[in-house]
């Protein structure tokens, strides 16, 4: 049997030992020709920042709100169109199973629902001079006395989605089918 001297455990332990990795050191690196700046210490506008920051919810709010109006009304005043009068309202496929006998997974509230319903009251004008676009997050609708683009608060599905003109109330309606990621979970 060998004798374990600690000569040979020393040896037997650097033997074991993972090799440490090569250092560069920054002598070491090769030159590229740029400069390296950074912006980190350089103090940002306070005006810029004071103004749109809110330092309040209520102000937080109010500035949401104003947000989505300034949205809503994108495009108005384009020449001498207007931006006409909407309601946004959801919809749900309901069957006698839920409502007499409650058997369904559908709740009242909208998670449940499976359309939008958008009414574009547009008076004065026809079918014939409406211009309706319609993609996933976004409505735009042109005439010749309206132009509207509203942004959506859910995803659609544009190919299934349906729009009608009411000629009494000279209203565009909108039925937009919901393409929520999670609809399979309340349906």
């Amino acid at each position: 049997m060998e004798d374990f001297s600690p000569a040979t455990m020393e040896k037997l332990a650097e033997l074991l030992r993972p090799p440490e990795p090569e250092v560069i050191q920054g002598d070491d690196l090769n030159s590229t020709g740029y400069e390296i700046t950074s912006n980190r210490g350089a103090i940002p506008s306070s005006t810029d920042n004071a103004k749109n920051t809110p330092k309040s919810i209520e102000e937080f709010e109010e500035q949401q709100e104003k947000e989505a109006e300034a949205l809503s009304f994108v495009g108005g005043g384009i020449g001498d169109r207007k931006t006409p009068e909407y309601t946004m309202n959801y919809q749900q496929s309901v069957t006698a199973e839920d409502v007499f006998l409650q058997i369904g997974p559908k709740t009242p509230s909208s998670a449940s629902c499976e359309n939008l319903m958008v009414r574009i009251k547009m008076p004065g004008d026809k079918k014939e001079n409406v211009d309706l676009s319609v993609d996933t997050t976004s409505v735009t609708v042109n005439s010749s006395q309206y132009h509207l683009k509203l942004p959506l608060p859910h995803e659609i599905n544009p190919d299934t989605s349906k729009a009608s003109w009411d000629a009494t109330e000279e209203t565009l309606v909108l039925t937009l089918k919901l393409d929520r990621e999670f609809d399979f979970v309340n349906f």
